[in-house]
């Protein structure tokens, strides 16, 4: 037999991708499937587990199918999955309702009457997971309100990776690093919290056997296999979470070495050699492998604030993205006082409410189109800035600091970045950061392309960057009174 090959596989809110790598780690092929998130109601975001277990079995035959040759030679296929997601199944494994989300945010109104009658801080302590409606300990509370009946006995609570992990091999095993996304799970211990579960009012043997993230499976189902096209002799790794494997994808495993990503939405996350919460909760621990922790906030708004402003003001709503970052550049750092704060849809970090929203602040008569779009470029960047100052103030400070994502495309918006954080930053070009993580799980050794691929640098500007340090303290200053007024608007709303 030749050299191995290993696939890594993301299932991800919009899509699943899969990646095959040969022995030495570089990316030889790729297929990617996308699936809808059903929204037919306020906070509702659903999505159909046949749907992705679908997309899993069709992007592993399309790589298979496209390199025959070496299908023999597959050793392993290891798994990233993004976080928080909740799904019901009877004990025979068939879904009993939809995969809630991350995104659906249903469960806010029944996680605001609890904190206003007892303080949560002690499941953040416990867990590591922020206090929001996004985690499965919020969505349990919320089914347990709506539909109690649908938590009877026989069924099983586990997140999509378990669902399609167990169609392949029919046990019912979970990683730490998705358990501990959860508010669930106990993180010295490594186990599901009793208080917790009690709490909630679920039992342990509703949940899957939590195991290290290089675990192997033992069991095949042949019928699964033989769909995907994948040989009986590879390996299922079961690996860990998007955003940490996105980290180790990275080569961001250092102690306080950082990455962030814009996409979409967007993330700051350090590694830490021991768990490191926040005193105020606004940041998550979450498990990576053995002696490393991934600490960071990941916000709700990203590149989509600048879809968002970028249709608004294009014609017919056909945004024309290369045109708006040259208004956006002709405007000077700061843009003329005019201050976006970006929570369009709702925000997770660093304020963790499901329900506040977006703000321009400062707007006069002189601004204009170019000021707006400026604005809400930096918007995005100043509430990652926070996150990140977050970070600093108890996890110490970045050593380095690793950037992806789309909003790479836009040089304006890579040297607002450096200028904005005042930090060099390295923009990785490595391709699908947590597949590659995935794969990497359990290697003793980094890749050597890893360490020795070249990186851009982005160096910020000195001058600018002193402008910008002003005007992020005013943002700063500003952002308690705008949760103020949330609060405020909100109450009156309710009455």
């Amino acid at each position: 037999m030749g050299q191995p090959f290993t696939i890594g596989m993301d299932i991800g809110t919009t899509s699943t991708k899969a990646v095959l790598y040969d022995a030495a780690f570089a990316a030889l092929d790729t297929a990617t499937v996308g699936y809808p998130t059903i929204r037919t109601e306020e906070g509702m975001a659903e999505q159909d587990p046949l749907a992705i277990q679908a997309a899993v079995l069709s992007v592993l035959k399309t790589v298979l199918d496209r390199n025959a040759s070496v299908r023999d030679q597959i050793a392993s296929v290891a798994f990233s999955c993004a976080m928080h997601s909740v799904l019901l199944v009877s004990e025979t494994g068939e879904p009993v309702t939809p995969v809630y989300t991350w995104a659906d945010n249903r469960s806010n109104p029944t996680l605001q009457a609890l904190q206003a009658e007892t303080d949560l801080q002690w499941v953040y302590q416990k867990t590591g997971t922020p206090i929001h409606s996004m985690s499965p300990f919020s969505k349990l509370l919320w089914l347990q309100a709506e539909h109690p009946e649908w938590l009877s006995e026989g069924v099983r609570i586990v997140g999509i990776k378990e669902y399609i992990t167990h169609h392949f091999t029919g046990e019912w095993k979970v990683d730490y690093s998705i358990a501990s996304a959860t508010g669930l799970f106990n993180l010295e211990r490594l186990d599901w919290d009793d208080d917790i579960l009690d709490f909630v009012g679920v039992n342990r043997k509703a949940f899957s056997e939590p195991v290290d993230t290089n675990a192997v499976f033992g069991g095949r189902i042949e019928g699964a296999y033989a769909a995907a096209g994948l040989p009986l002799t590879a390996k299922l790794v079961i690996g860990a979470s998007d955003g940490c494997l996105a980290n180790l994808g990275l080569n961001a495993i250092g102690n306080n070495e950082a990455a962030m990503t814009i996409g979409t939405s967007g993330a700051v996350r350090m590694v830490s050699d021991h768990i490191a919460l926040d005193p105020e909760g606004r940041t998550f621990c979450y498990y990576l492998a053995k002696d490393k922790w991934v600490v960071g906030g990941a916000v709700n708004n990203g590149g989509n604030a600048f879809e968002w402003i970028a249709t608004m003001l294009s014609k017919d709503g056909a945004a024309d993205y290369a045109a708006l970052n040259a208004l956006a550049a002709s405007i000077e750092a700061g843009s003329d006082g005019l201050l976006f704060f970006p929570y369009l849809n709702g925000e997770r970090a660093p304020l963790w409410d499901a329900a506040v929203q977006a703000h321009f602040v400062g707007l006069t008569a002189i601004h204009t189109p170019g000021h707006l779009v400026r604005s809400v470029m930096e918007g995005v960047l100043f509430n990652l800035a926070e996150v990140l100052h977050i970070l600093e103030t108890f996890a110490g400070p970045a050593r380095s600091l690793k950037v992806t994502g789309g909003f790479l495309h836009s040089p304006l918006w890579k040297q607002m970045t450096a200028d904005i954080l005042n930090k060099t930053l390295t923009l990785s070009p490595q391709f699908e950061s947590s597949c590659l993580g995935a794969a990497l799980i359990g290697q003793e050794h980094t890749p050597a392309f890893l360490e020795t691929m070249e990186a851009e640098e982005v160096v910020p500007d000195e001058a600018t960057a002193q402008v910008y340090a002003k005007t992020y303290a005013l943002y700063y200053a500003l952002a308690k009174p705008i949760k103020e007024i949330h609060a405020i608007k909100a109450a009156h709303c309710r009455k």
